[in-house]
């Protein structure tokens, strides 16, 4: 939505400000957290005091509603409705699967989807619990991160108004390729100061996640045609979220346990990364794109192509 009301040319920074409501999301909810484990007892925090912050997201998830129901229909969504084009027969559900564009929005989405789970979930556990870290080295890192997640992903989307959208996402996964071996050694040996170890696990948190994060939602958007954007940005950020971050972190853990070294967590985190790689090299640049276009944009490359080039005479 917040797309197709954005401007040309400044798409893709007010695009970013959803990253920013998932990072006011987890700073949020650490600080009800925090705030609980100070004025409640451990035994009153067990026996009812862990509702609250679930009983709490009802208010959340009503404004929510109230927001999407007195919400108006985007200035793009309109324009398609009230043009005089012949309406486009509905695509079959299976012609999804053989977009170009579908598949790599799902590598973007994989890539990034991936890294979050492996380093805010899987890492910091364990760091805690493997490695018998002090359990806050790696929470003050991933909420410092966060807090500098408000810089940074407001700076990655309005580069990419200025760039396009692939450099920086070749920048940022090519960064994460680079990183992961000299950032997970560093994070992972306690010879080191816990600060460096918080710096070392920042860095790489906001370049495998974050940084893409904040590219993700205005480049999936100007993926697909206007006619099925929703759906197919809406099934593409879910497979590619829910296989990647759902099975990355068991793998992960069987790898770590078969191996009995973190060096698994550094390759998944490559090769993550060299997956959202490959769909920004594979993708056409997509910035400012026409939103009222019906086609998807990978399909749509051909046939502008073909259109830039001269006719012969017979």
């Amino acid at each position: 939505m917040l797309a197709e009301y954005a401007p040309k040319g400044k798409r893709g920074i007010i695009s970013s400000f959803v990253a920013m409501g998932t990072n006011c999301g987890t700073l949020s909810a650490t600080a009800i957290w925090a705030f609980m484990f100070f004025i409640l007892s451990k035994e009153e925090l067990l026996a009812w005091g862990w509702r609250i912050p679930f009983l709490a997201s009802v208010v959340v998830m009503v404004f929510a509603i109230w927001l999407r129901m007195n919400l108006k229909e985007s200035p793009v969504f309109e324009k398609v409705n009230d043009s005089n084009q012949p309406t486009a027969k509905p695509a079959p559900a299976g012609s999804m699967f053989q977009s170009k564009s579908f598949w790599l929005a799902t590598g973007l989405r994989f890539g990034q989807a991936g890294n979050s789970g492996l380093i805010q979930t899987f890492l910091a556990g364990y760091l805690v619990q493997t490695l018998l870290f002090n359990k806050a080295i790696p929470t003050d890192a991933l909420m410092i991160s966060s807090i500098l997640g408000f810089m940074t992903i407001p700076f990655l989307g309005w580069l990419s108004d200025k760039i396009g959208r692939r450099i920086p996402y070749i920048i940022m996964n090519t960064s994460a390729i680079v990183l992961a071996w000299p950032m997970l050694s560093i994070i992972v040996d306690k010879s080191y100061a816990p600060s460096t170890i918080m710096v070392a696990l920042i860095v790489i948190h906001n370049c495998a996640v974050l940084g893409l994060f904040a590219l993700e939602n205005i480049t999936m958007a100007e993926m697909f045609g206007c006619k099925n954007r929703f759906t197919r940005m809406a099934i593409s950020k879910e497979i590619g979220g829910l296989i990647a971050s759902g099975f990355g972190p068991i793998l992960a853990g069987i790898f770590c346990t078969m191996t009995e070294s973190w060096y698994p967590i550094a390759i998944m985190i490559m090769a993550y990364s060299v997956i959202g790689l490959i769909s920004a090299l594979k993708m056409p640049e997509v910035k400012d794109r026409d939103l009222s276009a019906l086609e998807d944009a990978a399909e749509d490359q051909p046939r502008v192509v073909r259109a830039a080039q001269p006719s012969r005479s017979l």
